[in-house]
């Protein structure tokens, strides 16, 4: 955050400083948090309260098993988006009204900041405002694009930004009020399961569902993500989303959410088939991968369901990784072919993205020995019989759905020679790290991923040759910005019907004591 504002006031202070000395700048603000993450790794586990207050009067901060994978993701994705936006915000013009390339370097700082902020923190409303920060750095981001759509895309972001943290904070007040903290462990410390703290946590998680864009608060998401600039996209998928995830672990790690571990199951299965029913249908393959988002974040949720914060860290580390490269390995076909409609696009003779992006789809589809693997692995140990037969029809439905975006793309062009980019390399490397992770924590090549790979290439083909892909899904608005209202009151609705059935398994439960 120095290096946003310390960016910020150069580029007020003279609009013409030569474009090095800001790159310089950004490049300083992303990797000044990394040595001393680094450093503070041979203390850990480590929590402190700033300027040597109590835990009463002051704002405690730390580093430990909660937050390690989600800080460790962030400090890997910024620094290498970096590098990929260097030149990436080069070929946008500030005459022709596009926003300046130190602006967005500036609100790539400030969301940088919000989340590492919101990573550390062990305090509900410190969380709350770094969440704040997040998000509306975010809504610039996108709104900042020059892609047809965007600005209807940040309106939407924002008006359902609004409405989910009025409820947060909302929530926050009940639990102030029933407790007298804000700090974690004083909350846990304080804490009485009544009807009141029940509903709280239950608001607080709807909310957090909708900052998540899980299913079916989802409705930001997939224009959010696929019309903003495409390291912004990877950012949005790969790092974003997880705090409000963090939320959700914070209050499964201080406080009590067994009473919401059935609706959340339910969400979480609803938002993984979801997600892979609407982006196999897409032919905008950004989009596509948004909708993929929506369906990882419902696995991120089941590990959440199962109350296991190792499972869902895990899983978070893994998708943040992959789902981060994917969005820069293809924003480099649409970068060079100016086209992102999946059925015209091809990885044409680039064998690195190609190879990059077959690795990265094993690795979402959770096969050994990519880090997904073992991500899902510890899922499944935690699931019964009937979850663990939905989990695999998950799994299977990701590999299909990403076969037919690697089928769609798989076009080589003989009469041409082969091509490198050092753009290239970003991804390369995070499929690598995804690997080399992966054999480190599940050394062994599964037969049952083999089996899973060969089912996905046959549903792939069932549904490719009886031409149900050809299928339109049906838009519930159409794209005219003037229907923007009735679409803010239509997912309006939806919120207040998904807090409504969530309050009703409180109902159920006080019900069941009664009587």
């Amino acid at each position: 955050m120095v290096f946003a504002f310390l960016l910020s006031t150069i580029s007020y202070i003279d609009t013409n400083i030569d474009r090095i000395y800001k790159e310089v700048i950004f490049l300083a603000g992303v990797l000044s948090p990394i040595p001393i993450f680094l450093y503070s790794l041979e203390n850990l586990p480590i929590l402190t309260v700033l300027g040597g207050w109590t835990r009463v009067s002051g704002i405690e901060i730390g580093i430990n098993g909660i937050n390690f994978f989600f800080l460790l993701a962030t400090l890997i994705i910024f620094p290498l988006v970096a590098l990929y936006s260097l030149r990436h915000f080069d070929k946008f013009d500030e005459k022709s009204g596009d926003v300046s390339k130190g602006s967005k370097f500036c609100l790539i700082l400030l969301l940088y900041g919000g989340i590492l902020g919101s990573f550390i923190t062990r305090d509900l409303f410190n969380f709350t405002i770094y969440t704040e920060i997040v998000s509306l750095a975010a809504i610039i981001l996108v709104g900042s694009s020059s892609t047809t759509g965007a600005k209807s895309a940040s309106f939407r972001y924002l008006m359902v930004y609004l409405l989910s943290s009025f409820f947060f904070i909302f929530s926050v007040g009940i639990i102030y009020v029933k407790t007298g903290y804000l700090n974690f462990h004083l909350i846990e410390q304080n804490l009485v399961m009544d009807t009141e703290i029940k509903v709280a946590i239950s608001v607080a998680f709807t909310a957090l569902i909708m900052k998540a864009g899980i299913f079916p608060l989802h409705f930001w998401l997939p224009e959010a993500h696929s019309k903003a600039d495409t390291p912004i996209s990877a950012l949005l998928s790969g790092v974003t989303v997880n705090v409000p995830v963090f939320g959700m672990i914070l209050f499964l790690r201080y406080t009590s959410i067994e009473f919401l571990t059935v609706p959340l199951m339910i969400v979480a299965f609803s938002s993984i088939f979801f997600g892979i029913f609407m982006a196999i249908f897409q032919t905008d393959v950004k989009k596509l991968l948004a909708y993929s988002t929506v369906s990882q974040m419902g696995f991120v949720l089941l590990g959440i369901s199962i109350l296991d914060i190792y499972a869902a860290g895990i899983y978070v580390f893994a998708h943040a990784l992959v789902k981060a490269a994917l969005f820069l390995n293809i924003g480099i076909l649409i970068s060079n072919q100016g086209e992102k409609n999946i059925e015209k696009l091809s990885f044409g003779n680039r064998g690195l993205l190609t190879i990059t992006m077959i690795s990265l789809s094993l690795g979402i589809g959770g096969i050994s020995p990519f880090l997904g693997g073992y991500a899902k692995y510890t899922i499944l140990n935690s699931l019964s019989k009937w979850s663990l037969y939905l989990f695999y029809i998950g799994s299977v439905g990701t590999l299909t759905l990403f076969t037919r975006m690697n089928y769609e793309l798989f076009e080589f062009e003989t009469s041409k020679k082969f091509r490198f980019s050092l753009e290239e390399l970003v991804p390369f490397i995070v499929a690598l790290l995804t690997i080399v992770v992966g054999i480190h924590y599940l050394p062994k090549l599964a037969i049952k991923d083999g089996m899973l790979v060969g089912i996905a290439i046959l549903a792939f083909s069932v549904l490719k040759y009886s031409r149900l892909l050809e299928w339109n899904v049906p838009r519930f608005y159409g794209k005219d910005p003037r229907e923007l209202g009735k679409q803010i009151n239509f997912y309006t609705s939806v919120f207040v019907i998904t807090n409504i059935s969530f309050l009703m398994f409180i109902l159920r439960d006080i019900l069941r004591e009664l009587f």
